[in-house]
């Protein structure tokens, strides 16, 4: 894992204060490669082969080199079907080489080749080209701006704002799709006027004159039929032996690797296959009891102690914790949000940034259950887009079975709905209220989720959800110097899922349901079988309520009201009248207060290394 940084050119100081924008990304080491043409450098956090795996890496055949960031799962494989092939290696086993010699060996079709979470850049000297290139799924970030002439990308934004010549202006269509619409990372666009991300699954090119040219490889099939033609166990049993070995190849590291553990059926799942790995001397090169690393809230109505505890039970692990309080966030909320570089659609990540900041010291490698709730329809609007599947390809009395079996998770969810939606009741504040414009051409947002489950399910993984919860997971873990790795997010697992009948998502009343039998004996059954979900988050409206003068000093601030965004009179007003009972999303105070600090810190000041 490691943060790289580059440019069309020669600027020896630029990239210097790049890396060190971003030295929390690898305190390892670094490296760089300065030339006429490109400029290529990285800051390293040495995870595989950590005495040869040093970057950039340089091929002697072709000239070419390389700056790399993230791992590569399928590396002992490739590195022999290359060798088999006439290439030549130098490293004992550095992923790293291995993506340089697959560039060689098949040009830009090599990131088909490669299974695993990747961002790297490759300077191309017969070409005279920079080819960058981006995982299936986006788990690790890429970021550019590309001008004429002039070419430059990072593995994080502070980085690219190092150039004095690149923007800082907020891109205001994408502000407020965030504050209406609550979107975000749903596209190339970042908060940044002319600031772009390579999307998941693509690659470019980038000639010496900063020209680009960007293509997608990899677009997964999404099955839209609603019932299975196999028997339930076949399924089960199909998934259960993918997991089993995707979360093999994720606990590959030669240092040590732990597991964050909400309590939730996902982070359950993962430890309880880590354990089993390494008590059968699996070949992780992962060795001694596993560490697990959890938020707990003492008191709270959130605190998930009781499932946290069966699985550490479960597993014998090396519990470690930590305690989050609406103090501690509020004195370090401007450092997170530096961090966050954009905002968040809501305070929750500072839950994972809290248990990445008690893992630093303990382990370098951390995996996580993200990713299965989108995979898996783990939430519950997804219910109603599963009577829709059913409704539309005439499965009634599979709609009425789920009706009746999930009435107890499902009755809450209609009354709220319905309540929405009643006429002639209290009428709830709305962003608009607030807002002292929403020009159409920026506030237009069409949303309409499919009525097919697989293809809603598909939408959110690639462009709704997940991609901004990779962005938070990211930036949380790289802040404390810890590789996350996301094992539902295996592309192989991910096509593998895509490819379930809908009712292997959601039957017989439960949700995510071929995971849960794929589970059965090999996790704690009060935790495969829970009904409830929460996870990783805080007591957002608790926390908002508790420090709502601190909140309000913000929100009448000069600055605030100076931007033109907000009326600064009415959004007082709106959140007194919320503090005071009124209904409405308590969370469209948190995107207004997260957009001002980060307004004040990314916009309003120079973005320098802390």
């Amino acid at each position: 894992m490691c943060g790289i940084a580059g440019f069309t050119g020669r600027d020896p100081e630029l990239l210097e204060a790049m890396l060190a924008s971003i030295e929390h990304r690898g305190p390892d080491s670094w490296g760089a490669e300065v030339g006429q043409e490109f400029t290529v450098g990285m800051r390293r956090l040495s995870i595989i082969d950590i005495e040869g795996g040093e970057q950039p890496i340089r091929s002697e055949q072709t000239g070419a080199c390389i700056v790399f960031n993230g791992e590569l799962y399928n590396n002992a494989e490739l590195r022999g079907e290359l060798a088999r092939a006439g290439r030549c290696f130098v490293s004992d086993h550095s992923d790293t080489e291995t993506v340089l010699r697959a560039y060689e060996e098949w040009g830009a079709s090599c990131v088909t080749h490669l299974t695993g979470m990747f961002a790297f850049a490759i300077v191309d000297r017969r070409t005279h080209e920079l080819y960058l290139a981006r995982d299936r799924l986006g788990i690790k970030p890429l970021y550019y701006h590309a001008a004429p002439g002039r070419f430059c990308f990072a593995s994080e934004l502070k980085a690219l704002f190092q150039d004095p010549r690149i923007s800082r202006a907020p891109d205001m269509g994408v502000l407020y799709q965030f504050l209406l619409h609550r979107v975000h990372d749903a596209g190339e666009e970042t908060f940044f006027q002319g600031v772009k991300r390579l999307l998941p699954g693509h690659f470019m090119t980038v000639s010496v004159d900063g020209r680009t040219a960007v293509s997608k490889y990899w677009a997964p099939e999404v099955n839209p039929e609603f019932s299975s033609s196999r028997p339930d166990a076949e399924y089960a049993g199909g998934f259960g032996e993918l997991f089993e070995r995707v979360i093999r190849r994720h606990m590959i590291a030669d240092v040590p690797v732990g597991v964050s553990l909400s309590g939730g059926l996902d982070s359950s799942g993962v430890s309880s296959v880590m354990a089993s790995l390494m008590g059968s001397g699996a070949d992780t090169h992962t060795e001694g009891s596993l560490h697990t690393f959890s938020a707990l809230y003492p008191g709270q109505s959130i605190d998930e102690s009781k499932y946290v505890h069966s699985v550490e039970r479960h597993v014998k692990s090396v519990p470690h914790y930590a305690y989050p309080t609406v103090d501690e966030f509020w004195d370090e909320i401007a450092e997170w949000v530096w961090y966050q570089e954009e905002p968040t659609i809501s305070s929750a990540p500072y839950a994972y940034y809290s248990v990445y900041r008690i893992a630093k010291g303990q382990v370098k490698v951390i995996l996580s259950g993200n990713g299965g709730d989108e995979l898996l329809a783990g939430y519950l609007p997804y219910f109603r887009t599963y009577l829709s599947s059913a409704m539309d390809q005439r499965h009634f009395l599979a709609a009425v079975r789920e009706v009746v079996l999930g009435r107890d998770l499902y009755t809450k969810f209609a009354r709220e709905l319905a309540a929405r939606h009643r006429p002639g009741g209290p009428r709830q504040f709305s962003m608009p209220d607030f807002l002292t414009a929403t020009p159409a051409d920026l506030a237009e947002f069409d949303y309409r989720p499919s009525r097919n489950l697989n293809v809603r399910l598909a939408d959110d993984v690639l462009r709704y959800s997940t991609p901004n919860l990779l962005r938070y997971e990211d930036k949380n873990s790289m802040a404390f110097s810890i590789e996350s790795r996301v094992p539902f997010l295996d592309h192989e697992l991910v096509e593998f899922i895509f490819q379930l009948p809908i009712d292997q998502k959601i039957k017989m009343g439960w949700n995510r349901y071929v995971y849960r039998q794929a589970m059965k004996g090999k996790m704690p059954e009060a935790n495969r079988t829970r009904r409830s979900k929460i996870g990783f988050t805080n007591p957002e409206t608790a926390w908002t309520r508790e420090r709502a003068p601190l909140i309000r000093d913000v929100f009448s601030s000069s600055t605030l009201s100076s931007r033109g965004i907000f009326d600064s009179g009415r959004l007082l007003e709106e959140f007194d009248a919320w503090l005071g009972g009124k209904p409405g999303d308590g969370l469209a105070f948190w995107r207004v207060l997260v957009t001002e600090l980060w307004l004040r810190r990314y916009v309003d000041s120079p973005v320098t290394v802390r």
